[in-house]
């Protein structure tokens, strides 16, 4: 078959024969099918192997053109026909419709006809009975006169009567108009003083809402004014705490926000005050000055893990303030870590082209996944926990199965990621890209659509709200050498823009309750934006040794842990009542007078009052 095939390809190559048609063309294809030649094989009967495939691809592409020509010719001709035959019938159909009107239109005429003898009839009776009705019409009138003139003379009784009566009448209206009027009068006077005192009450009342609201905000600016001295205050701790202590009850009683920054500071600079300025931190087990790249809290207790750039993961308890170095270790710096939503899984990627899986139920040799393409950015699970979203510097984005450790390919997209989130829904990922964009891609389709564009700035981060109502991500300014947050609305689609960072933002993170915003900055410092109240300044959690890489809201929204440079790791709590809670047991006195009338203010305006009720019981 080969030869004659070689044979056949060199005579039409010199035009001495035509191209092959069945049977020889399906002859050669079914040989060809069966027999998969190659071209190593063909060479050892014939040089011209790809002259002999070429000339029978030729021939299958030819005929295969003709028989759709055919196919094609025929299907024209049945389309034509259909045509002939439509056009013939709707012709018949309209004839046999001119045939019923026709007819129809006759049976009209005859039932006409008919209708119009019976009405000649029934006129002829009707002039007969009119006849009759107007001689008996005109004998009605003659008495209709007899009666006309009879009423004349009775209304002419009548109206002699009525105009005797109206003078009666007129003269009772007159009378009961002036009673009425007396009536009213006496009415007026009595409402006017009900009016008087009425609005003398409104008023009254009016000037006491006033005073007691121009109170209330008089106290707050004071309980403002008391934290600011509070965190002013570096030479008595005592006092530190007390005006930050007082300055928070004034606040909570006179109705002030839940979340004020002036109220936070006042509390948090006064326990560093009084506890020192690492109270609320801790160190990372192992090598100093080693950045603490990610982290994860669990939800079942107050365990973290944290991951540094040494390659090591720490164990911690943030409520303990204590952590330990595990045994799990990657050669290579560590870049992030994710931790599954039954915490049966610690996924870790690094600057390598592979992620570790650490089963924590069954042991601490990990599972190595190879064939991302490039170092790991971010990693995150599905919501319905099956498998994990790897975003790798080769632009591409991988699901693995952390039970079987198998790898296949999300997408390739034309942006490295530096960040993903995925929505509660488990439908969208959004993800933040080194080069300005926000991408959002469909999970079901796999479409892609490129929501923000801040070039040649960078996003460092993004996070979807747990409503999925909102995005959040964080900016690299560079032109203006700050950080910016931004909060995209998906329902009016409006960007809402929050500032106050002096360099990239690394990481963004909304509170469980999505009352809360967080963002962490290259610049040491974290922020938390109240969404409540998007117009107030941010709640600045200071006093930060290095870049803060990571951030996550635990226990709900009641605390957020930061993982920082420096191998610290820090714990705030974000409500000012979980601060203020810790300040009154660390005093060991009040306010003396004195103090009060110069940091709180005259006692004749505000009277005194022990701040912390333990050292009042403690004096008796």
């Amino acid at each position: 078959m080969y030869n004659r095939l070689s044979e056949a390809a060199a005579m039409y190559q010199i035009g001495k024969t035509g191209l092959w048609r069945p049977p020889d063309l399906q002859l050669a294809l079914n040989w060809q099918k069966k027999q998969n030649p190659t071209r190593a094989w063909g060479q050892r009967y014939d040089e011209a192997f790809e002259r002999a495939i070429v000339f029978l691809d030729t021939s299958r592409i030819t005929y295969e053109a003709e028989l759709k020509n055919q196919e094609m010719m025929q299907k024209r001709v049945l389309q034509r026909t259909r045509a002939t035959a439509i056009i013939l019938g709707i012709a018949f159909i309209v004839a046999i419709i001119f045939f019923v009107f026709a007819y129809l239109q006759k049976l009209q005429a005859d039932a006409d006809r008919i209708l119009a003898v019976a009405s000649r009839v029934e006129a002829e009776k009707q002039r007969a009975i009119a006849i009759t009705e107007k001689a008996r019409a005109e004998e009605q009138e003659r008495l209709v006169r007899e009666s006309n003139k009879e009423l004349q003379e009775a209304n002419a009784r009548i109206q002699e009567q009525a105009t005797k009566l109206a003078i009666a009448l007129n003269e009772a209206r007159v009378a009961r108009n002036d009673a009425e009027r007396n009536m009213i009068e006496a009415n007026i006077q009595r409402d006017s003083a009900r009016v008087e005192r009425n609005n003398a009450q409104s008023e009254f009342a009016r000037a006491e809402a006033n005073y007691r609201e121009a109170n209330r905000l008089f106290m707050l600016t004071k309980a403002q004014e008391l934290a600011s001295k509070a965190a002013a205050e570096e030479d008595d701790k005592d006092l530190a705490g007390l005006m930050a202590m007082q300055g928070f009850l004034f606040h909570r009683r006179y109705e002030g926000k839940k979340y004020e920054p002036f109220i936070y500071t006042g509390l948090y600079n006064a326990l560093t005050q009084i506890n020192g300025l690492t109270y609320n931190s801790m160190k990372a087990q192992g090598p100093p000055r080693v950045h603490m790249r990610s982290l994860v809290v669990s939800d079942k207790n107050e365990g973290f893990y944290v991951a540094g750039a040494d390659g090591r993961i720490y164990k911690g308890d943030y409520g303990k303030l204590t952590n330990t170095a595990t045994d799990y270790v990657n050669p290579y710096p560590t870049k992030a870590i994710a931790l599954s939503k039954d915490e049966n899984y610690l996924i870790n990627g690094s600057d390598s082209s592979f992620v570790q899986i650490y089963n924590l139920k069954n042991g601490n040799t990990p599972k190595v996944v190879t064939g991302l393409k490039g170092a790991t950015n971010f990693i995150q699970f599905l919501p319905d926990n099956s498998r994990f979203v790897v975003s790798s510097a080769g632009k591409t984005l991988s699901l693995i199965d952390p039970k079987t450790g198998e790898l296949t390919e999300l997408a390739t997209l034309p942006y490295e990621l530096k960040a993903i989130s995925i929505s509660a829904d488990g439908k969208w990922l959004a993800g933040a890209a080194w080069s300005g964009q926000v991408v959002v891609l469909n999970l079901q389709d796999k479409s892609t659509n490129v929501l923000a564009t801040e070039s040649p700035n960078r996003i460092l981060s993004v996070k979807f709200s747990p409503s999925g109502k909102f995005l959040a991500y964080g900016v690299d300014d560079i032109a203006n050498k700050r950080g910016l947050v931004k909060l995209y609305n998906f329902a009016t689609k409006e960007t809402r823009q929050f500032s106050g960072h002096k360099a990239g933002v690394n990481d963004v993170e909304f509170s469980p309750d999505e009352k809360l915003l967080a963002s962490a900055g290259l610049d040491k410092r974290l922020q938390l934006y109240v969404l409540d109240n998007p117009e107030d300044l941010p709640v600045v959690m200071g006093n930060n040794t290095g870049f803060i890489w990571d951030i996550e809201f635990a226990k709900g929204s009641d605390y957020l842990i930061a993982a920082c440079s420096e191998s610290e790791i820090r714990v705030w709590p974000t409500e000012p009542s979980l601060l203020a809670d810790q300040i009154c047991p660390k005093l060991k006195r009040n306010m003396s007078q004195d103090e009060w009338k110069k940091y709180v203010g005259d006692v004749s305006e505000i009277p005194y009052e022990y701040t912390c009720v333990r050292l009042l019981i403690k004096d008796y």
